[in-house]
């Protein structure tokens, strides 16, 4: 995520119009990609929980995932002073695309756990569970929930002044651009994974 947010930052400031559009909320941006880390974090540990008391990735509850995420929201935006713009949550435009997001997320933990050896590197536990192709659709998948739903946060988003009357032109294109990355990140992360042989990191729990 923080390789995917650098990546994203970069492509928008290399248009200009953007880069004078979105400066003023550069401390938001990067305050949320630790928020979006940390409610991954809770993902992937509510995850590895079902998975070792022996439940099915179908009996994860969604709804108190749901719950435990928008906490995290919370406490971000409480935190959030910026005198461009405010944010009122509103869940209901984008709770399906979060929670299909957490299966996928869900679902993933599950496979590589069916794999897991304390012993082995991560990428030959990757490679022993998904094709490459298949893993990079999972990364890009994972990617894409993530900017649909930042696009669709866009309408909680209030923005102070002249810029509040492009907001919704520029939105648009920074989705572009945050697709293009998402695309790219899936691709070198499975390559990471498939070519690296063995020179990531070991897997533990």
């Amino acid at each position: 995520m923080l390789e995917f947010s650098s990546l994203c930052v970069g492509r928008l400031n290399n248009h200009l119009p953007l880069k004078l559009f979105l400066s003023p909320f550069q401390r938001f941006f990067d305050a949320n990609v630790f928020k979006e880390i940390e409610k991954d974090r809770l993902i992937i540990e509510h995850a590895v929980a079902a998975f070792e008391k022996g439940k099915d990735r179908t009996e994860v509850n969604l709804d108190k995932l749901f719950e435990m995420t928008v906490k995290v929201d919370n406490k971000f935006l409480e935190k959030l002073s910026n005198p461009f713009f405010s944010i009122e949550m509103r869940y209901d435009d984008f709770a399906q695309v979060r929670k299909k997001r957490m299966i996928s997320i869900v679902n993933m933990v599950f496979d590589l756990l069916c794999n897991w050896n304390c012993e082995s590197p991560f990428a030959d536990i990757v490679k022993s569970t998904y094709e490459e192709k298949k893993y990079r659709e999972i990364l890009s998948e994972i990617l894409h929930l993530y900017n649909v739903e930042t696009r669709l946060l866009n309408n909680s988003i209030t923005v102070r002044g002249p810029a509040g009357t492009v907001k919704d032109f520029f939105s648009e294109r920074v989705f572009v651009i945050m697709e293009e990355t998402a695309r790219d990140i899936a691709v070198t992360y499975a390559r990471k994974a498939y070519v690296d042989k063995g020179r990531s990191f070991v897997g533990r729990i």
